[in-house]
Formats: C-alpha cells, structure tokens, sequence
C-alpha cells in the first residue's frame, strides 16, 4: 500500500473504530450469513481476516473453525476486535497488524481467507488478491464481498469521487466482472457469484461515521441530486424525513485456489 493512503487509511479508521464496532451495516448486513453459508467453514480450518476493521467477519467465522487471524493495518480496529472478540469469548481469536498487499503469513498457511468491505481501500488490488493466493493452501477458499459499481467507466468515476469526497482513504470499487477477472488472473477459481445485494444508508449516519464536514455534507448532497442516469438504479436516492436514504450494491464471491 502506498505510504500516503497507509496514514490515511490509519487516519479515518482508527478515529472511527468505535462507529464500525455498531455499524449495522458492518456488523449484521446481509452479506454475512451468505458468506457463511457459501465457504461452508470446516473446524479444523486455520483463517485469515483480511482489513477486518472491527472483526465482524472474522468473529463469524470464529465457531466453526479451529482459528482465526483478524488482521488491519490500523491498531485501534485491531484493539476494537480484540475486545468484542473477548466479550463473545472467542478465545480461538488473535489480532495481527498486516498490510493488505505485503501479508506477513507464509505461503500455504491458511486454510481460508475472508475479507469483507475492504477491497476497495486498496491502491494495488492485484496486488492484494497475489497475497490472498499466496497465503492461501492449495483448494484453500478465498470468501469476499465488497460494493460494487456499473461498468460504464464515466458513471463509476462519479461514483468513486462521491465515495472519495466522503471518505479520503477510499481508493475505488469496481464492477463486479472486474473483480472475478482479478481473481481468475490470480489462480483463485470463482465457485460462487451472488446476486446484487442492496443496503439502504441514511445520508447523516454515513458521513458522520467518518467525520465529514459540513461543507462536503453539501457538496455530497449536490453530487446525489446530479447522478449520471446509469448510477440512479444504484443509489435509488429518496428524501423522507428531512434527509436522504440511498443504496449501495454488494457481492459476495467465493473462490478457490488451484
């Protein structure tokens, strides 16, 4: 990862820790019990969480496997799983500080890799999915999720400012034929493709949950009433209450190595 975006990213989200502890959105969501039921976990497995924030994912998989590594590049996320991790007296959790694109693991050393609404922090996605290959034993399961955008190029550039305006550490979400190609490039045979899965947000909650000033607040709420057409059936925005609620669109992939 590149230095700049590394600060960056320890910036936003280790201010920010506690908020994704409660984001229902990072905590429940419907992403999660499709992950679960698709890697179909095995107890003897050894699991990587990868960008676990605050351990979510990594905490559901924690009962079905026989160990599980939550890793982030940010301590004060590290220090909020380790924490809800003890208070479900998970004791088959630990906490490892690690970049994304230089995992500090031996190739082979895990039997399944997960890593959920993180991708998109990453400058050197390629990068990121060689090392979940690499770490990862041979028939080894990589389970994923992450938003996706359309393919049109035009629309998801305005897609990926909004994010960024939101959200500095944000490096880009692609469609989800990228993502797929990115993987089978990497040797990681998709097994499981899911439907979109959309997620409502309220505008206010979003982007306080990363400090957004006012300024931007208006700049971002101008951005939404402008939407290129190809991006209204993605953020279907709608005013009610005295404020916005828009989607988002997520997968979930599983794929295998080898």
């Amino acid at each position: 990862m590149s230095d700049e975006l590394k600060s960056k990213v320890q910036s936003q989200f280790g201010a920010s820790a506690d908020s994704y502890a409660t984001s229902s959105v990072h905590a429940k969501g419907d992403s999660l019990p499709v992950l679960l039921a698709q890697v179909k976990p095995q107890p003897h497995w050894r699991a990587l969480d990868v960008g676990t924030g605050a351990g979510h994912t990594a905490l559901l998989f924690a009962p079905h496997v026989a160990q599980v590594i939550a890793s982030d590049l940010t301590e004060q996320m590290l220090a909020k799983a380790a924490e809800l991790a003890a208070r479900q007296g998970l004791a088959n959790v630990q906490t490892r500080r690690a970049d994304s694109e230089a995992l500090p693991f031996d190739d082979a050393s895990f039997d399944l890799v997960t890593c959920r609404l993180a991708f998109h922090h990453f400058p050197n996605p390629r990068q990121a999915v060689a090392e979940f290959a690499r770490v990862l034993k041979p028939g080894g399961v990589l389970g994923f999720t992450d938003n996706v955008t359309v393919p049109q190029k035009k629309a998801a550039a305005y897609y990926n400012a909004y994010e960024k305006l939101r959200d500095p550490s944000h490096h880009w979400v692609y469609p989800q034929a990228r993502l797929e190609d990115m993987f089978a490039a990497a040797g990681l045979r998709v097994e499981f493709s899911s439907k979109i899965l959309m997620k409502e947000l309220e505008f206010q909650e979003w982007a306080n949950r990363q400090h957004v000033s006012e300024a931007n607040k208006i700049k971002l709420l101008e951005m939404m009433r402008n939407l290129p057409p190809e991006l209204e059936p993605l953020f279907a925005p709608r005013w009610a209450d005295g404020t916005l609620y828009f989607s988002l669109w997520e997968v979930v992939i599983v794929a295998r190595k080898g």
